[in-house]
Parts: structure tokens; C-alpha cells; sequence
């Protein structure tokens, strides 16, 4: 069986903006495959691209440019830009997605059942029977008593109405899950139960997880490997071990410093960004980081870096990334205590 699962290549979606003329490019010639069994995080502030590119990926968006491969478990593999209607409902129950908001995405005159059961009743043909018996088993799984099937979403908390969207999300019993932010609307100790679930689900049901977060402490909890996006493009991709404890480009090592410390005395100097983020319409020449980028040079402001391999499994957009010795997380940490013990 072939271990990857989906391979992008070149993904780009552009809109038209307020000129006629002028196009805005939220996804730019993004590249990177996902493999079976994995959970992949992409990360980024907010407006990098990263949920434009996840709904491309599920087809909630129509890709400007570029390929999508799935590659489903039995059958000729599918792309999800280009294919029909009927090619792609082929394969539309194998990648779903949970949504950020469990307020706004689930609709308030449905009830739960009716819900969770919408993806099998537009994928399946099922009889009441096995459609009641597919709701119950998946609210199971999730957490959610099956007496509560007949309520509506007002009478549930944030936390069991994202456990209603993920069970929604869960109950054709998809290959890919996109999770696009699926616990930044919650509290913080709800978000860890929600974590753990995702996790749980995930080794029962053996799906693949695409996590997009701007949250490294929460990525650090979930992932195999993290890709580092930075408008519209992807900047670093490794590894979760690697990219935490080695980060190769200037903007992994940014968002690193941001990453609370779990120590209350623990010190760390935050890196601030000069300027703002760059107007999507006018991208800045060259590499689209270096307006704001300390280590930057001459041939930065010329030239755009390439996402290529650095070490094994690591790659990174920066022409710098083999010289550059950038600070990550645990170091930073190591040397608050080594500094404290002195």
C-alpha cells in the first residue's frame, strides 16, 4: 500500500481584489504531501493562508492552480482539484473536516441526530435502522450521550457542540480529517479534553490528521510533523522533535519564542517582528519574510528561496537556513536554568 496519502503539488488560490486588475494570492505554489497514519500540523499567524489551504484540500474551495492526489485505499487515485463531480464523490466520505467555530457551523434547526447523520444520508444509502445505529456508535466514540440525539444545539456547551462537530465529521469513518483550528474557540481546559479526544480517535478509528493552529503549544501535543506557513507559503516543514529543537528559518524561530513556558519563573525574550505583515496585493520582492526578518541581506530583498531539504526530512525556504544558528523553544529554556543555577 502506498504510504503517502495525498500529494500537493504547486497548490495556489488567488482572488480578484478591488481592481480588476489586481489579484491577491492567499495560497502560493504550496507543495508537501501527507502520509498515512500521521498527524501534520500547519501553522501560522493569523491570515498566512493556512485555512484557505485546508479548505482546498477538502474542496470547500476551488484551487486556482496546482494538483491535489488522494490516494485512496482501494482504486485509482483522485485529483481533488480537477476532478468531476462524480469522480470526486468517489471519495468525498474519505476527507471531511471540523470546523473552528462549534456555534456558527452547526445549523440551530437540526437536531443533533439529524446533524450527525447529514454526511451518511449525502454519501449512503442506509435504512433508518443503520443510520441510528451509525449515530449512536459514532456519539459514543465521541463522548456525547446518545439520550441527547434528539436536542438542539442551544441547549449544549462550546465544548459538546465541537464534540457534535467532530462526531458529524467522524461518522462516514474518513481516511483525512482537516481540523481547521478545532479548539481555538474553547476555553483552555476544555481544549485539552478535545486534544485528548482527536488523539484517542484518531488510534481507534486510524484516520490522518491535518491540524492547522496558530498554537505551537498545541501542535507540540499532537504532532509527527509541523509545517510553517508565511503568506501563503510554506517556509518550513520537519519533523515536530526537529523544528522545536532545531528551527531553521528566521520566522519558526519568531513564533517559537511566543510559545508560553510551562515554569512560572522561566524567562525568555520574546522576538518581535519589525513592520507589519506585507499587503497580499503588493508581496514584497524576493523572500516575502525579509521586510521583517533580522538576519536579512542584500540578496534576500532579490531573490526568492525555494523550499528545499536542510537535513533529513527538513526542509526550509531560507538561503541562510545551513549557517544560521536560530534559537528554539527548549534551548531557550535550558538557558534560563542554567543561567538561574549559576
Amino acid at each position: 500500500m502506498n504510504d503517502r496519502m495525498l500529494q500537493v503539488e504547486g497548490l495556489t488560490k488567488q482572488y480578484r481584489g478591488q481592481r480588476r486588475s489586481e489579484w491577491i494570492r492567499a495560497v502560493s505554489d504550496v507543495s508537501f504531501d501527507i502520509r498515512r497514519g500521521e498527524v501534520i500540523s500547519l501553522v501560522g499567524e493569523s491570515g498566512c493562508g493556512k485555512t484557505t489551504l485546508g479548505r482546498c484540500l477538502v474542496r470547500g474551495l476551488k484551487a486556482s492552480e496546482g494538483r491535489c492526489m488522494y490516494y485512496p485505499e482501494e482504486g485509482a487515485p483522485v485529483d481533488i482539484v480537477s476532478a468531476g463531480h462524480r469522480e470526486f464523490k468517489r471519495v468525498r466520505k474519505d476527507i471531511q473536516l471540523i470546523f473552528q467555530d462549534p456555534y456558527s457551523s452547526l445549523n440551530p434547526r437540526m437536531t443533533v441526530f439529524d446533524i450527525i447523520s447529514e454526511p451518511l444520508r449525502a454519501n449512503f444509502k442506509l435504512s433508518r435502522r443503520e443510520l441510528e445505529e451509525r449515530v449512536a456508535s459514532i456519539a459514543e466514540k465521541t463522548g456525547l450521550n446518545p439520550s441527547y440525539l434528539q436536542r438542539y444545539p442551544h441547549a449544549f456547551s462550546g465544548g459538546q457542540r465541537q464534540r457534535i462537530g467532530i462526531a458529524r465529521a467522524l461518522v462516514t469513518n474518513p481516511k483525512l480529517v482537516v481540523c481547521d483550528e478545532a479548539v481555538s474557540a474553547l476555553d483552555v481546559s476544555i481544549q485539552a479534553q478535545i486534544m485528548n479526544l482527536l488523539k484517542d480517535l484518531q488510534e481507534q478509528l486510524q484516520m490522518t490528521y491535518l491540524f492547522i493552529s496558530h498554537d505551537l503549544s498545541v501542535v507540540e501535543h499532537l504532532s509527527d510533523r509541523v509545517a510553517v506557513m508565511y503568506l501563503g507559503r510554506i517556509v518550513e516543514l520537519a519533523p515536530k522533535s526537529e523544528l522545536f529543537t532545531r528551527p531553521r528559518h528566521p520566522y519558526t524561530e519568531a513564533l517559537l519564542s511566543a510559545v508560553p513556558i510551562p515554569d512560572p519563573d522561566g524567562k525568555r525574550e520574546r522576538i518581535l517582528l519589525d513592520g507589519e505583515v506585507p499587503n497580499r496585493a503588493a508581496p514584497p520582492s524576493g523572500c516575502s519574510f525579509h521586510p521583517r526578518c533580522s538576519y536579512r541581506t542584500e540578496r534576500c530583498a532579490l531573490e526568492q528561496p525555494k523550499l528545499r531539504e536542510i537535513a533529513p526530512g527538513h526542509l526550509a525556504a531560507c538561503h541562510y537556513a545551513e549557517e544560521l544558528m536560530l534559537r528554539s523553544t527548549h534551548e531557550q529554556v535550558k538557558e534560563n536554568v542554567t543561567s538561574e543555577a549559576g
